[in-house]
């Protein structure tokens, strides 16, 4: 069989982040499941980009063959239980609630990005070499 590096570098660089991924409260969240990563991507979206998105939105944008209406209010329910996100008032309709990953979440999820960056970047320049 063909020896391919690439292949070969990329499983031990994601082998590595999951290592990392599996000693952390936060990533054991975020990749609990497929419903969980896709709701935190979106409530970071939300934050950074400033979207504004309800528990209505993230039913839309999320597919009902990844995740029910309810198992999505579970999992804010929890996100929010843990202290990673807040729920806020929209400031024109006070019925819609909006979600943005909260200090601590923010300061996790930053974590988290810098080091999937570092990790993916060490991958890149051993292929480039």
């Amino acid at each position: 069989m063909k020896k391919n590096l690439k292949e070969q570098e990329y499983i031990i660089a994601s082998l590595k982040i999951w290592e990392i991924e599996q000693s952390k409260p936060f990533t054991q969240t975020l990749f609990k499941s497929i419903a969980h990563w896709n709701l935190l991507l979106l409530i970071a979206e939300s934050t950074y980009f400033d979207k504004n998105y309800s528990f209505e939105k993230f039913c839309t944008l999320i597919s009902n063959t990844v995740s029910s209406r309810a198992t999505i209010q579970r999992i804010l329910n929890e996100l929010l239980e843990l202290g990673y996100i807040e729920k806020h008032l929209h400031h024109q309709d006070h019925r819609i609630k909006l979600y943005i990953l909260s200090a601590t979440g923010r300061d996790l999820f930053s974590d988290f990005v810098n080091s999937e960056t570092e990790i993916y970047a060490s991958y890149h320049k051993n292929i480039l070499e």
